[in-house]
């Protein structure tokens, strides 16, 4: 799906399935088992936080990585562990929120650090918080996809980030999604 006319295809297609806010997302979660996956617009991002987290995988981790499948060929090489942890502090467009500090596992985010990290070395953060904090915060109307985890299914990750650009009309939705609480 292209991007023309500020991603109006994507939005088209996404925006009907798109929830109120997590809050509204754990709730339904919580009394029906599902959805186990979402895409909200937070009301507000107030920062990303980067921590260091170790750079080597764990031997449970380890043993995922390694294992074969008997109709795939082997990587060429093992997966690089990232290591740092991204989470983004955010509350959701709903009365009751207190706010989230929720892990982002989206796959743009460690490529772009990968990317940033050989071309910049020690120099990358300030690059990557451009895109993945001010941009994300200022520039773009970004929303998250979100999903549970399934060794702990009442945990919620952002899984990916939809981000198209700020509405040149000023208006961010045709219709708003409303609120299940």
């Amino acid at each position: 799906m292209g991007t023309t006319h500020e991603w109006r295809v994507r939005k088209e297609f996404l925006f009907p399935k798109r929830a109120h806010c997590l809050c509204c997302l754990k709730k339904v979660r919580d009394e029906k088992g599902y959805p186990t996956l979402g895409l909200f617009r937070p009301k507000s991002i107030d920062r990303l936080i980067i921590k260091p987290s170790s750079s080597d995988w764990t031997q449970a981790q380890l043993a995922i990585l390694r294992q074969e499948d008997l109709f795939e060929k082997k990587p060429p090489t093992e997966l690089e562990k990232i290591p740092f942890n991204f989470r983004y502090e955010f509350k959701c467009n709903h009365s009751t929120c207190a706010g989230h500090k929720m892990f982002c596992s989206d796959w743009e985010i460690g490529q772009a650090f990968r990317k940033w990290k050989a071309e910049y070395g020690d120099r990358w953060e300030s690059k990557f918080r451009q895109k993945f904090e001010t941009d994300m915060i200022q520039k773009y109307d970004t929303h998250f996809y979100v999903g549970t985890v399934a060794k702990y299914p009442g945990t919620w990750i952002i899984v990916g980030l939809f981000y198209p650009p700020r509405s040149s009309s000023g208006i961010l939705f045709e219709q708003e999604p409303q609120s299940v609480l």
